[in-house]
Parts: C-alpha cells; sequence; structure tokens
C-alpha cells in the first residue's frame, strides 16, 4: 500500500519571477496495522495485601494504553502458554506482536509459573532440564517470529539472564524475551479503586532475610537492612509497618519465600546417605558443594535456609526399586517497595513513571545466540545447527 505525497503549489507571482523547481511525488510505504496481542495471567493471588494477578488481569483488560486484545487467565504451566499459541492463531493471521507473561517471581531463582501442570516452578534449572527432555514444545512461525517480543512481568526477574535466554528457546528460538530489572507491580490510581484508574508501577527494592522456623522482629530485619545497605537513608521501618498502600508513592513491604529443590536417585539403600539425625544432614550440607551452589544462586546466606530431608521408595520400569533423596531449602524474604513515580508536575498525582522499553537500565532482553543444547533438542525447535527446520 501506497500513500501519495501531497503536491507542491506556488503562489503567482512576477511574469519574471524564476519558475519553482516541480517536486517528484515520493511514494512512501504505510506502517502496517498493529499485530495483535495477547496476556497470559500466571496464578490466582494468595492474600489480599498482595492482589497482583486480580489487578493485573483487570489492567491489561482496561487499560487505553496497555491492554491487549486477549487475556488469558486459566494456566498455570509454560507448557500450556505454548500450547495455546500452538493451536490459537492470531484472527488477522500475522504472528503474534507482543505475548505478555504475569507471573510472580524472584531474581533469586525462579518463577511461579511452572514448566508444566503439577512440575517444577520454571527457573533456568528446570528450563533446560525440560527442553533436554522435550517436554517443551514450541509455537510454530505463524503465531511467534522474530518481531514478536514475550514481556515477562516479574519482580526483577530481568536480573536472570540465564532464564531470559532459555524461556526465548522454549518460544522456539525466534522471540526476543524481556523483563524488568525493577520490581513490577499494579495499583489504583484512585482512592475509589476504579477499576480503569489500576496503573503499571516500577519499583526500587531491598531485601532481608529471615529463617522460616524463627520468623523476624522489626529492630532485627533494619539492623540487617543497615548492614546491607550502609549508604541508604531510607526509612526502613516506615515500610515494615505498611502492607497496604493509601497512594502508589508510599513505602511498603512484602514478604514470599524463596525455596530451592534438590533430588538425587540411588540404587540401593546401601548407597542412601545418612541424613536421619539433624547432625548428619548438616555434614550433608557441608559436604555437598553441587547443593550448595543451588542455594549460592539466591545470594541469601546459608543460615536462613530451613532444610528438609525426605526419602521416597521409587518403582522402575524393570520392577525393580530405586530410591530417592529430596532436600527441600526455603528462605523467607522481606522485600521493601518503593514506588518510581512520574516527577512531571503535568502529570496527574502518583502516575507511574514509565521508561522507554528499549532501555537496558530498566529492561534485559534475551541473547540472540542459543544456548547450548542437545542436537536432537535443536532439532526439534529448529534452532540454528539443527539439519532440517521443523517449522517453516
Amino acid at each position: 500500500m501506497l500513500i501519495a505525497v501531497a503536491s507542491l503549489f506556488a503562489c503567482k507571482g512576477r511574469g519574471d519571477a524564476p519558475a519553482l523547481p516541480v517536486a517528484d511525488t515520493v511514494a512512501v510505504p504505510a506502517a502496517a496495522p498493529p499485530r495483535t496481542s495477547v496476556t497470559f495471567i500466571m496464578g490466582r493471588d494468595l492474600s489480599a495485601y498482595n492482589p497482583y494477578y486480580s489487578l493485573a488481569n483487570q489492567y491489561y483488560r482496561l487499560n487505553p494504553d496497555e491492554r491487549t486484545e486477549v487475556v488469558v487467565d486459566s494456566l498455570t504451566a509454560l507448557s500450556q502458554v505454548l500450547g495455546w499459541l500452538r493451536v490459537h492463531p492470531a484472527p488477522d493471521g500475522r504472528p503474534y506482536g507482543l505475548v505478555n507473561i504475569v507471573s510472580h517471581g524472584n531474581e533469586f531463582v525462579d518463577l511461579q509459573m511452572t514448566v508444566t501442570p503439577g512440575g517444577p516452578r520454571t527457573s533456568a534449572q528446570s528450563l533446560r532440564q525440560a527442553l533436554a527432555d522435550t517436554l517443551l514444545v514450541p509455537p510454530n512461525s505463524t503465531a511467534v517470529d522474530h518481531l514478536t517480543r514475550v514481556y515477562l512481568h516479574g519482580c526483577a526477574v530481568g536480573q536472570n539472564q540465564s532464564l531470559l535466554d532459555l524461556l526465548a528457546v522454549a518460544f522456539g528460538g525466534r522471540a526476543t524475551v524481556q523483563a524488568s530489572k525493577l520490581f513490577e507491580y499494579y495499583a489504583y490510581l484512585s482512592p475509589n479503586h476504579n477499576p480503569q484508574s489500576i496503573r503499571h508501577y516500577f519499583a526500587r527494592t531491598w531485601y532481608a532475610f529471615y529463617h522460616p522456623d524463627t520468623g523476624y522482629s522489626e529492630t532485627a530485619i533494619v539492623q540487617q537492612l543497615r548492614r546491607r545497605y550502609p549508604a541508604d537513608t531510607t526509612h526502613w521501618r516506615e515500610g515494615l509497618r505498611r502492607r497496604l498502600q493509601d497512594n502508589p508513592s508510599q513505602l511498603y513491604h512484602y514478604s514470599f519465600a524463596v525455596p530451592c529443590l534438590w533430588e538425587e536417585v540411588f540404587p540401593s539403600l546401601a548407597q542412601f546417605p545418612a541424613v536421619g539425625s539433624l547432625q548428619q544432614r548438616r555434614r550433608w550440607v557441608e559436604g555437598n558443594a553441587a547443593f550448595r551452589a543451588l542455594l549460592d544462586q539466591t545470594h541469601i546466606p546459608l543460615p536462613y535456609f530451613q532444610t528438609k530431608f525426605y526419602r521416597q521408595t521409587l518403582v522402575l520400569d524393570n520392577d525393580s526399586l530405586a530410591y530417592g533423596l529430596r532436600v527441600r531449602a526455603r528462605a523467607e524474604v522481606v522485600c521493601l517497595i518503593q514506588p518510581l513515580v512520574a516527577s512531571d508536575s503535568a502529570t496527574p498525582l502518583f502516575a507511574p513513571f514509565s521508561p522507554s522499553l528499549s532501555d537496558t537500565a530498566f529492561f534485559a532482553f534475551s541473547r540472540p545466540h542459543c544456548p547450548s543444547l542437545p542436537p536432537t533438542l535443536r532439532t526439534l525447535l529448529g534452532l540454528p545447527g539443527s539439519p532440517v527446520p521443523p517449522f517453516l
């Protein structure tokens, strides 16, 4: 489609005035209409203190600037998202332009969204394993292509580069996966909680930790925050005493758990480690460098973790028995949240600060190269280096 540029006219002047040159007509391609967008709300709120999913659900349905044509709120797993995109092509016949995925998450390890229904939470480790086991089938290029942007809305998950890279692979190695390096949340701009007033905020965050068995005191958390952020003058107690905001500009806090899971299988009980007593379990943790490396990825000190051990008896395909060791580690986190509001006096009171979506100071993006994966998986995904791309 072409747009004709208007002709150039000149007023009639004196007879001896030099003639104006004739302007050439320039053909300008029309901008392509926007592609269809879709939002996946990947959970349900467990507390009225943190209505993250319900507010996001209304926001992407009602907000005039960021609403999407489709909102899906019945899925909980990444495999279901990929499956939905495979069987629900965009109505305009082109690949989707924007795919929003809204999931609780943390910059330490993972997302609340599971990899498969009933499976592990989505982390770099669980994604790599699921891709190696071909449990994730990506949408084809008619649904997702190199112009598709997958926007992962979580809590500073843009700090986890490996997670973004592997999510890009799960989407077929075509789309760009984007996530904020800051905390994200949604809040009412009006005091009467009008759904039309919900806005999308970014925020600075500070973290303190405590052991699940001991709980925490306000004084202990403030002291820890002062040690962790010695140059910061934030009024920590104000935020620790506020779980719900009176307006979107206020410092408040949110608590959540960071879980880690370790699993091993042993062919006989004779090889199963001795972890029956508290002392034996401490020795197991001290002697297992790989387990400690898993916890180190969270950047949470070991003393804040509660560690529980479980033994499982497994029946293998040949009817023989094996014995599984499952170790669940969990630390509690207190997150202080300071929303970023617009400083322009012309904007409505407490309007959110909105960075440019291409600003790498605020956002991280999946890298164009693909992580090292088994050849069979590269073939399935149609990645560079596979013999025959399955999707054309």
